[in-house]
């Protein structure tokens, strides 16, 4: 669970201020008008090396001007995009942080229907929520969801904010990406 951050993205959105009765009157002679708002999104990432490499889903950071990452312990640092691949919907940032804790990497192809896992993430902004399920299929495509899709199915919790979060078996090594 260490090893699991929480990512607050930030970006700048121009939008088109709805039209008042009296701009609608003269039509096009009338300029739009535009507000900037800034949008705040919340997801969850794996540091997966000691060289401070993060896993997340790409959809947690598209668009993103600032990526910032809270670790376990509350340090808080910003992110850097080093990669991304909207095709599987996977993104890997990196963060410089002394000691940082590493997520061991596990094998997701040695799953098995039945296999007990764990999903940690920060669900709704809660950092460091453990969910529990088992697998209940691997190889699962044909959901829209990504270009490329070989899904692990699981009964655990994922709920708003878990994108990115880890997936974990039995033996506390990453085997998925929420």
């Amino acid at each position: 669970a260490p090893a699991v951050v929480s990512v607050y993205t930030l970006k700048v959105v121009t939008e088109r201020v709805q039209a008042s009765p009296l701009e609608q009157l003269f039509g096009d002679r009338w300029p739009p008008r535009y507000r900037q708002r800034v949008h705040r999104a919340l997801g969850s990432g794996v540091i997966v090396d000691a060289a401070g490499h993060v896993i997340t889903n790409e959809h947690v950071i598209a668009g993103a001007e600032t990526i910032m990452v809270q670790l376990a312990d509350s340090r808080v640092t910003q992110a850097i995009i080093v990669g991304r691949d909207p095709d599987t919907d996977l993104a890997v940032l990196r963060i410089r942080l002394k000691d940082a804790p590493v997520m061991p990497l596990g094998r997701s192809d040695r799953l098995q229907v039945g296999d007990e896992v764990l999903a940690i993430g920060s669900p709704l902004g809660l950092s460091q929520t453990v969910t529990h399920g088992i697998v209940s299929a691997t190889g699962r495509g044909q959901l829209g969801v990504a270009t490329f899709e070989n899904f692990i199915q699981t009964d655990a919790a994922i709920n708003e904010g878990n994108s990115g979060g880890a997936l974990v078996d039995a033996s506390g090594e990453l085997v998925g990406i929420n």
